[in-house]
This record gives structure tokens, sequence and C-alpha cells, in this order.
């Protein structure tokens, strides 16, 4: 009882004061008390209090997540915990909207085969330009088929070409031109540039296996520049859902490029990070690309088209396409002190959460231009000093 009564104190002051002032520090609280608790579960269940016990402790594990989530640093990741996984429904067979209905279709290889991706049609300053995500191309190469179906049913096919593409690291999209003739039977999606809010609802239509499905409901767990989290999780996504658009109220607002299940996220780079122990279950995630990146892609500008990239308030410079953040390295006394892989949360206005910042830390955010098919692959980074405040870029040799 008293080891009880000192678990509700710490997970009452965790929550009440929603982490301490450095989270790498809220973190560490927390992951002690959910080992306590877990040791103390284990114990009472031999105990003749066992089952008062373990109700009580699960409350408290839920609520110091809760708690810790209101820190800013973690804020962002707390719509990925979860403490049960959740139950999967059989897939949905709504009906969309006919607009809707139209503006979606299929990529493929050749009017013979079988392999299916998703793609969608958009204006972006006056012109039809179709969508689809990068590594669907890498599948079913960089001039497959446009199938649409017209009025009769009848499935017709037009031959497409990539003409620009982003990274599939980062800005997993790719972009060609509509033929004229297919656009008789395509309505073009109009744009959104707005991100949706966490915990709003948004819709989608695409196709998995070849087969349209329409979902009016999905729940935004995060959103920035970089990426939209959401859940889809009472209805599961399969193959071929790449390259779909999110959408709201009839328009684009991302690209699908994704999913992220429990146990990949227990696998990656970033999920230590989360959880050093282990001990909290991440929910399963779809990742999309915010509509922005097209209208970059479209523009075609080099030297002014990106994602700003900030570090505690400092423009470090611009993202393009073509690049993705590898990695962030702290390097404190001349010495590497941490190194952070990038992660699908990462909001690229606030690069420093996760760190805590002692004068005269540096910083280093390595990113990769190029991709794994390119034939002009290079890597720089841009420095920040924390005493000086200053940035600079280097290049690697």
């Amino acid at each position: 009882m008293k080891h009880c009564f000192y678990l509700f104190l710490c997970s009452f002051f965790l929550v009440a004061a929603g982490g301490w002032g450095q989270p790498a520090y809220a973190q560490k609280q927390l992951d002690k008390i959910l080992q306590k608790l877990s040791s103390l579960e284990e114990k009472s269940v031999r105990s003749s209090w066992g089952r008062w016990l373990v109700k009580p402790s699960t409350t408290l594990i839920k609520a110091s997540v809760a708690g810790l989530s209101r820190h800013r640093a973690l804020a962002a990741v707390s719509p990925l915990f979860s403490q049960e996984l959740p139950s999967t429904g059989p897939r949905p067979l709504l009906p969309a909207p006919t607009t809707i209905r139209k503006g979606v279709f299929t990529l493929q290889e050749t009017p013979k085969t079988h392999g299916k991706g998703s793609a969608f049609a958009v204006m972006i300053d006056g012109t039809a330009w179709g969508v689809t995500a990068r590594h669907v191309l890498d599948d079913i190469g960089r001039s497959p088929v446009l199938s649409v179906t017209d009025e009769q049913g009848k499935e017709k096919f037009f031959q497409v070409y990539s003409l620009r593409e982003g990274n599939v690291h980062g800005a997993d999209i790719a972009l060609f031109r509509i033929p004229q003739e297919a656009l008789a039977y395509i309505h073009p999606f109009e744009p959104d540039y707005t991100l949706p809010k966490a915990h709003s609802s948004i819709q989608s239509a695409g196709f998995s296996h070849g087969f349209f499905s329409w979902f009016p409901k999905i729940d935004v767990l995060f959103a920035s520049d970089h990426r939209i989290l959401t859940n889809y999780q009472d209805y599961p996504i399969r193959n071929g859902y790449c390259g779909s658009p999110l959408l709201r109220n009839g328009k684009v607002i991302g690209v699908f490029t994704g999913v992220v299940t429990p146990e990949t996220a227990q696998k990656s780079a970033w999920y230590p990070m989360i959880s050093p122990t282990g001990s909290i279950t991440i929910s399963p995630f779809n990742h999309a690309v915010p509509v922005e990146w097209v209208r970059i892609l479209v523009r075609q500008q080099p030297s002014s088209g990106g994602i700003t990239l900030r570090f505690a308030g400092e423009t470090l410079g611009l993202l393009h396409p073509d690049e993705n953040i590898h990695s962030i390295q702290q390097l404190r006394e001349d010495r590497l002190h941490k190194t952070f892989s990038a992660y699908p949360f990462m909001d690229y206005a606030h690069l420093e959460r996760f760190f805590e910042i002692e004068p005269g830390d540096i910083f280093r955010i390595i990113i990769h231009k190029g991709d794994r098919s390119s034939s002009k692959r290079s890597r720089y980074w841009y420095e920040w000093n924390s005493q000086t405040h200053t940035v600079t870029r280097t290049e690697a040799k």
C-alpha cells in the first residue's frame, strides 16, 4: 500500500506539471514509474489485494502518459500512444460522391499487369496534374498507364510519364501530365493548402488491389509542413492505396504515402527516444505528404521553393523536394553527445525538440540530397551553435 501511494503521488505530480522542465528528464521519470508499476503488478497477482492494485495501476500508467504528453516537446506524439491494440473491422464499401469518385484512378505498368497503385488529379495554377506517391513509380516504372472507366463501365488506358519527383524519404510524391483525352473521364480536385488540426476529421478515396474504397471519416493525429499523420485503424489499408488523396470538404490537403504498424514503430530508430524502456505502445498510423509539396514541385522553384527549417527559433534554410533530413547530431565539448534519426512526427519549425540544450552545444542537421535511384546523391549539413546562435552550411566531400 505504501508503494502504491508513492506511485500515485509521482503520477499526480507528473500529470499536474505536464512533465518537468526538460523532456528527457520527464521521460526518465515516466519510465521509472512504469517499471515500478510493472514490478508491483507482477507481485500483486500473488496477494489478496492484487486485483485491486492492477486496475488502478493501469489507470496511473494512462494518466502518466497523458500528463507527459502535455509537455510541449512530446505533445505532437501523444496521439500515437496506445495502451491497447485497436481492433480492425472489415473494409468499408460505402458509396463516394460522384465528383470524388471521378477524381481518383489507378496506375499500372501495362494494361495487362495486375499490380496497381492509386493516383489522382489536382488543379495547380490552372493546370490539371496527376499525382501519386514517388515509391509507387519505383514499383511500376516511370511510364505507367493510367486506367479510368467510362460511363458504360468500360476500362480505358492512357500512357503517362513521370515528370517531377520528390524524395521517397521526404516529399514522397511524383507528378505527371494527364493526357487531354483522359480528362473527359476525370474530375480534378482543387487543392487546400491549410494544414488540418489534430483531432479533426478528414476523408480519403483510393484503390486497394484495384478495388475502389471511400473513407468518409479519418482521424488526424498530427500535422506539420512535413507530414500529416492519420489513423485509419477501423478500416485496414492494403496494398495499392499509396498515392491516394487526403480530402477535406472535397479538396486535396495531402497525398497518402504509407502505413506504420506498432511492430514497425518498435523497430524504428526513433522509437527509443519515445520509450527508452519499450514500455509505450505506438498505435498504428498512416502518413501523408501535405499538398503544398505538390505546388512546390509544379512551380519548380529550386532557389525559393521548399519548407523552412528552424532550430530553436533560428532559420537554417530551406528543405527542397529532392532532399530529406537524415539525422540530427548534438555535439558537446567537441564530442558526439546524441544522435536522432529523422522521425515521422518531426516538426521542421521546431527541430530542437527532444534535446536538452546547454551553452556551447553544437547541432548538425544532416540532409541527404537525391534519392536511392538518383545518380547525383550528395550530403550536407546545417550547423547551429547554441552559444553564438550562428548557422553555417557545410557540403560533405
